[in-house]
C-alpha cells in the first residue's frame, strides 16, 4: 500500500498559489485590460441582497467523478511526461474547471503546479478525457470542480493519484475518499450572470480566489480568504457575490454527503 505523505510535501510539489498560477492552455494570447473596479447598480445590489441565497436544490444530488475503469476518462489520458529525466521526478498538479451535461471540460481556469511539463501532462487530460457527470434529480448538470493530480513513484514505479480536492491538503495527502463541493451550474454561467449587473468598469482579465464552505445539503455557509489580482479591481468581491448565490453539491467522504469547502478560482480572462 502506498504511504502517505505529508500536505506540506504536496505544497512544496505544487509550488505555488493562486497568484503564482499559470493560466491554463488557451488558444490565442489575451491583453489585460487597464484595472478598474467593476461597480453595480443601486437596483443590482437590492437584488443581490433579495437572492442573496441560492434556491435550495430538492431530490438527490451525485457529484462529478472520475471513473478509473471508464476509457474515455480523464484518468485514462494521464501519463508522466517523456522527458526521462522529468519522468523520475515526484509532482503535483491542481485544476480548476467547468465540467458539461456530457462530462467534457468547457474552461480550464487554472492550474497549479511547480513543473511545467506535468501541467501540460495534466492540460491534456483535461482536453481529451471526460469525467463522469454530475446529477440533480438523476438529470446530468454542469458543475465547476477543482482536483489534485499526484504524480508518484512506488517502489521505482510510476503512480498516477487523482483527487477530486484541492481546498484541504491534508485529505489529498492521505489519499481519502473524500470530495470537496462542486459548484452546480459552473462558474462561468454563475460569473454571468453576476456580471450583467454591473454597470461599468467590468475588467476582462484578472483572477481571483475566494473559499466557500458549504453543510451536508450543499448550502453555502460562509466564504473566507478572498483575493484578487490586481488587487483593488473589485474582483474578489464579484466572485464572493457569484458564489453566494450559487448551489453547491455538498462533499462525500467515504460516499456521504458531508459538509467541506472548495477554493474557487476565476479566470476573469476566459469571460
Amino acid at each position: 500500500m502506498m504511504e502517505n505523505f505529508s500536505a506540506r510535501r504536496l505544497a512544496l510539489l505544487l509550488g505555488c498559489w493562486l497568484f503564482a498560477i499559470t493560466p491554463a492552455c488557451q488558444r490565442k494570447a489575451e491583453k489585460a485590460a487597464p484595472a478598474t473596479s467593476p461597480t453595480p447598480s443601486s437596483g443590482a445590489k437590492q437584488v443581490a441582497e433579495v437572492n442573496r441565497v441560492a434556491q435550495p436544490i430538492t431530490g438527490p444530488i451525485t457529484p462529478a467523478i472520475v471513473d478509473q475503469q471508464n476509457p474515455d476518462s480523464i484518468a485514462a489520458y494521464l501519463h508522466f511526461p517523456k522527458d526521462p529525466q522529468t519522468a523520475k521526478l515526484d509532482s503535483a498538479v491542481q485544476f480548476y474547471c467547468d465540467i458539461t451535461e456530457t462530462g467534457t471540460v468547457e474552461t480550464t481556469d487554472a492550474l497549479v503546479g511547480k513543473n511545467e511539463a506535468f501541467k501540460d501532462a495534466v492540460q491534456k487530460a483535461l482536453d481529451w478525457g471526460h469525467f463522469t457527470p454530475a446529477t440533480v434529480n438523476g438529470k446530468p448538470v454542469r458543475v465547476y470542480v477543482g482536483g489534485t493530480v499526484l504524480f508518484l513513484h512506488e517502489n521505482g514505479e510510476e503512480v498516477i493519484v487523482v483527487s477530486l480536492a484541492t481546498h484541504d491538503r491534508d485529505r489529498v495527502s492521505k489519499f481519502e475518499n473524500y470530495i470537496q463541493p462542486q459548484l452546480v451550474g459552473g462558474l462561468r454561467h454563475a460569473l454571468e450572470q453576476e456580471i450583467a449587473k454591473l454597470t461599468k468598469g467590468i475588467l476582462v482579465a484578472g483572477r481571483a480566489e475566494v473559499v466557500v464552505n458549504v453543510d451536508h445539503e450543499g448550502k453555502v455557509t460562509g466564504t473566507s480568504a478572498i483575493s484578487e489580482s490586481p488587487r483593488g479591481s473589485g474582483l474578489g468581491r464579484l466572485l464572493d457575490d457569484a458564489v453566494r448565490h450559487s448551489n453547491f453539491t455538498p462533499a462525500y467522504e467515504n460516499g456521504k454527503p458531508a459538509a467541506g469547502g472548495i477554493n474557487v478560482v476565476a479566470d476573469f480572462g476566459m469571460f
